[in-house]
């Protein structure tokens, strides 16, 4: 508590007499009502000043040097942390950072100085990033995913790698499997959770998780569809329906592998029944019957999440993470550079990870920015 102050009443509520000043004595019985408030905001602005001195032997004049985490910028460490913070957290774009810098800390500059601060921001978090896809590569299993990126105008993509704690984000010039084994590695050992985007079909379906809300979005497509079409998509959607119930039931209240497994057993064999029936060539609807074999094809990959402990059946951890970056787009329009490009996957990877670990992104900034300037050792992003 920063302050407390006390309130006492003038007159009694009963009979309306004054109370004596002598009896407002701190104790007794008092109610409580906080108000929040802040305190003024000013930039603290430092002048350093670098003295001359002549030697006493050859006469010679030398000028003091500035500590290197104070000539690298006229701005200090914290002030660069709070504007890359409202550029990577809370999709400010530059000119809107100049006016809140302008309005809230009273210091004017320009967009281009915005700019690069945010850059140099970026490449202080070049080693932070590397070490973060090393960490989410070391995760046994990872959330993947790709949405759309606009660079110089130009369509590209954004992948994303996550994990319950860590977000790792890269913009790629395609969206294509040879992306795909760059940002996970064709060594990847864990699980590889997704959704059925051809993209992943080279993958060991032992060594995969199918996103179970795409396939639901599936089987209602089709159940708006005619004929045997329609009754496909009709007896599908209640079977995905119960695998969600099984999932619920073992994640919120039981946490039994072998009841999940029980309960998940005979959903598995109708579900193989109704799609075994529909996968002949015989079958008249050409749409059903492709979505019944692509299913037939990955078959393990729908029920990794019932054999092994930290693999989802969804991969709505991914697309949330995308979330975030894919408003960062709209807003901005993508990027105009490679060094655009770097910011945007470095500084939203960051983002996402403070946000994943419940952590302050504008304290790790500060850090990060600090030992940039000292060169010492980055802090990472990695959890703890």
């Amino acid at each position: 508590m920063d302050e407390i102050v006390d309130h006492y009443p003038e007159a009694c509520g009963g009979c309306e007499r004054r109370f004596d000043p002598g009896q407002r004595r701190p104790g007794g019985r008092f109610g409580r009502h906080q108000v929040a408030d802040l305190p003024p905001i000013s930039v603290i602005l430092t002048e350093h000043r670098t003295h001359q001195l002549r030697c006493r032997h050859c006469r010679a004049r030398t000028s003091a040097l500035l500590p290197d985490v104070i000539a690298s910028s006229a701005f200090g460490c914290r002030l660069q942390a709070a504007l890359v913070t409202l550029a990577a957290a809370y999709r400010v774009p530059r000119r809107g950072i100049t006016e809140i810098a302008r309005d809230l800390f009273g210091i004017t500059l320009s967009t281009g100085t915005a700019d690069a601060i945010c850059q140099r921001a970026s490449q202080a978090l070049a080693g932070p990033h590397l070490h973060l896809q090393d960490t989410v590569l070391d995760a046994a299993a990872v959330h993947v995913d790709e949405t759309g990126w606009r660079t110089r105008g130009e369509e590209c993509a954004l992948w994303t790698a996550t994990t319950p704690d860590a977000v790792f984000l890269q913009i790629a010039k395609h969206c294509n499997r040879e992306v795909f084994n760059a940002l996970i590695g064709t060594d990847y050992e864990g699980i590889v959770i997704s959704d059925r985007w051809n993209g992943y079909s080279h993958l060991d379906p032992e060594h995969r998780q199918a996103c179970w809300s795409h396939i639901q979005r599936d089987f209602r497509k089709h159940a708006d569809g005619l004929g045997e079409q329609k009754t496909f998509g009709e007896k599908g959607v209640p079977l995905v329906k119960a695998v969600f119930a099984a999932w619920r039931c073992y994640r919120d209240e039981h946490h039994d592998r072998a009841r999940l497994q029980a309960e998940i057993a005979p959903i598995q064999a109708e579900l193989r029944a109704l799609l075994e029936t529909a996968s002949p060539k015989k079958a008249r609807n050409r749409w059903h019957r492709q979505f019944a074999n692509n299913l037939l094809k990955i078959w393990p990959a729908l029920w990794t999440f019932t054999i092994l402990d930290g693999v989802e059946p969804t991969n709505n951890l991914a697309e949330r993470s995308l979330r975030a970056p894919v408003i960062h787009r709209k807003i901005s329009l993508g990027t105009q550079s490679d060094d655009g490009e770097r910011f945007a996957e470095r500084a939203l990877s960051a983002a996402g990870t403070c946000r994943q670990q419940h952590r302050s992104l504008f304290a790790y900034l500060s850090e990060l920015i600090t030992a940039h300037n000292r060169g010492d050792p980055f802090p990472t992003l990695a959890p703890a």
